[in-house]
This record gives C-alpha cells, sequence and structure tokens, in this order.
C-alpha cells in the first residue's frame, strides 16, 4: 500500500508536470512582462547582402505609431538577435499575423528553402499565418501598409481570412497548408500576390513557385483562370460583350471535377469539367432572360471561361510544368504508376458549363 507521503509527491509530481508545459508555451518561462516585448504582426523577407533582410511591423500601441524596423542577418534566428539587440524590447512573434516574401529572395532557391525550413521548425509562428508574395521588395510592402494599415497588416490579414474567397480574384494561404502543397507538388505552389502601388497596396494575381523558386507572376486573370480549376471562383467577376452592350457576370456557384482516362496507345485523357452558376450584374431587361438569349448568353461566357483556363494551361505548358497548378499531383492520386511526361502523355479537354440565374432562380 503506498503511503500518505508517497501519495503527496506523486501528486506535487503531477502538478509539476501539467503546469511547466505553459510556462514554455506561454512564454513566461523568461520572466518577461508583455510591455518588455514588442509584438510583431507583419513581417517581410527580403534577401540581402549576406543572407536575409527582416523587415517588420510591430503591434500598435497608445505610446506611439507603429514604425519598420529592419535588420539583416544569415539566418531568420540572427535577424531577430540583431532587432534585440537595437531595442529595449524582446521581438515577439507569437502574435505574427501576417508574412511577405520579397521578389530578391523568392528568385533564390538556396536562400528560400533555408528560410521555409526555419520557419517550418519554428516554435514561435504559428503555421496558420498568411504568407504572400511580391514582384517588389517585401520591405516596400511594409512601407506601404504603414501609410495604409497602419503598418500592422491586420486589415490584409482579415481581408485574406473573410473576403478573399468572396471576390474571386486571389486566394488566402497559410503556412501550413503552403507547406503541405510544396510538398505535395515537388516545391510547386501559387502563392497570394500583394503589390506596393501609388494609392497604398494592391491585392489580386498570383505568384507561381516551381521547383522551389520562382517561376513567374500572375495577373488577375490569370490568377481567376486558376480559381476555376481549384473549384473556388466563386466572386469571379466575367465581362461580356455583345454589340455596344457589356454584360457582367458574377460566379455564385463554382465546382470542378477531373476526370483521367488511359487510352488504348497509353496516353491520358484528362476531362476538367466545370459546373457554374452565376448572376447577371447591372441593368439587364426582361428580353435577356427568355430561353434563346439565356442560351446565347450562356455560350458567350462559357467560352470566355473556357479561354481563360486554357490560357493558364497554355502558360503552365510553355513553362515546362504541370505542378504548380495542381494537374500533375491530381494525375498522380489517379494513378501512381504514371511515369510519362505529363505535357507528352496528356491530352486536356476544358469542358465548363455555366447556367444564369435570374434574380437567383436558375433557370
Amino acid at each position: 500500500m503506498q503511503s500518505k507521503g508517497g501519495a503527496g509527491m506523486n501528486n506535487w509530481k503531477w502538478v509539476v508536470l501539467t503546469i511547466l508545459p505553459l510556462f514554455l508555451v506561454t512564454g513566461c518561462w523568461d520572466k518577461r512582462d508583455p510591455e518588455d516585448r514588442k509584438y510583431m504582426i507583419t513581417m517581410g523577407i527580403d534577401k540581402g547582402e549576406n543572407g536575409y533582410s527582416v523587415s517588420f511591423a510591430p503591434a500598435k500601441t497608445d505610446e506611439k505609431e507603429p514604425e519598420k524596423m529592419t535588420c539583416e542577418g544569415q539566418t531568420l534566428a540572427d535577424a531577430i538577435a540583431c532587432n534585440d539587440s537595437r531595442n529595449s524590447r524582446k521581438t515577439e512573434l507569437g502574435q505574427l499575423k501576417m508574412i511577405v516574401f520579397g521578389k530578391s529572395l523568392l528568385e533564390d532557391k538556396q536562400l528560400l528553402a533555408a528560410i521555409l525550413d526555419e520557419l517550418k521548425r519554428s516554435q514561435e509562428i504559428s503555421k496558420k499565418v498568411t504568407v504572400l508574395g511580391t514582384e517588389a521588395s517585401a520591405s516596400a510592402c511594409i512601407d506601404a501598409m504603414l501609410e495604409e494599415d497602419d503598418g500592422t497588416g491586420l486589415y490584409l490579414w482579415e481581408f485574406y481570412k473573410n473576403t478573399a474567397k468572396e471576390v474571386g480574384v486571389t486566394k488566402g494561404l497559410d503556412m501550413d497548408t503552403f507547406f503541405t502543397e510544396l510538398k505535395e507538388q515537388n516545391g510547386s505552389c501559387i502563392l497570394p500576390r500583394i503589390e506596393p502601388v501609388e494609392s497604398g497596396l494592391y491585392l489580386g494575381g498570383g505568384v507561381a513557385l516551381a521547383d522551389m523558386k520562382l517561376l513567374t507572376f500572375l495577373n488577375d486573370k490569370e490568377e481567376q483562370a486558376y480559381l476555376f480549376l481549384l473549384g473556388e471562383a466563386e466572386g469571379a467577376i466575367l465581362q461580356a460583350e455583345e454589340g455596344e452592350k457589356r454584360l457582367p457576370l458574377k460566379i455564385a456557384r463554382s465546382k470542378v471535377d477531373y476526370d483521367f482516362s488511359t487510352q488504348p496507345d497509353g496516353s491520358m485523357v484528362c476531362r476538367i469539367r466545370l459546373q457554374l452558376h452565376g448572376d447577371l450584374l447591372g441593368n439587364v431587361n426582361a428580353d435577356a432572360f427568355t430561353e434563346e438569349a439565356s442560351d446565347k448568353m450562356e455560350k458567350l461566357f462559357t467560352e470566355i471561361i473556357k479561354t481563360e483556363i486554357e490560357n493558364i494551361i497554355k502558360l503552365a505548358q510553355e513553362k515546362e510544368t504541370a505542378e504548380f497548378l495542381g494537374l500533375a499531383v491530381r494525375l498522380r492520386r489517379e494513378n501512381p504508376d504514371f511515369s510519362g511526361d505529363f505535357w507528352e502523355n496528356v491530352i486536356i479537354f476544358v469542358e465548363p458549363e455555366i447556367k444564369i440565374r435570374d434574380t437567383g432562380r436558375i433557370r
């Protein structure tokens, strides 16, 4: 039988084992008060003269407006240590919401792989942080945030969290999903794109990576086509011209299905079937919803969507990769034994079908 003293000792062990991880996770272990920490909301990473140039946008406080903090280091840890050495408060990344990767970094395969490995191993940075790419420098994006968004990036974070999926021009991406796509698609992925412009910040388009480095930048139309391929094009706006009329259409529902089939000669056929519902916008007269007029409009928008998707597929062919659009990984899931060249052995047919809705009712 266990003595009372032994039972008490075991209870204390249980308390210690329970409480200790809480100190480690919350950061109380280093005995720093919250006022001794500098909480960062957005981080921008560029290629530096000797490693990385890291820009931080701290959280807004009652004391003063946030100011950009920039430091360099051979690693992210070095840059943070450099920042700490010049400030009275410890750099705190536990509240980080966004990371922006600059073009100079994305072009350097070795530096990009190293910083991503460091981010993956970080216990401080959440894997749900939003990641973006830019054709400019990440530092310039932080500067634009200072002007437009109090330097914090919270507006952008809220946009990608709540609004991006409703506008159909860009797709939010968190770091965890980013790492998953890079692994599944052999170092390929499409980052949401952000650019500093005269009026502030522009959100739209994408940054395509292949083989763990920058491949190309996608404009709004190309990103929209990519969203169609994902079945996530809700909110996309299409515009058709009929004579002198311009007919805008908003995609209300978007679904895609991939059908791979092996041909007798050993080649593969991929049929990309899209089922879409859209709402006409603006002033549309009643004649637009006659059966004949609706059929005509549906054919018109079907061709527009088909052309957009075929153009982004053509771009992938020109870049000699089927990875960043997710086409190759879909084929591998369907046919794990496939070992041929995607573009030489796979024939793609794009088959969109759209139904136009009259005040929310499908015709």
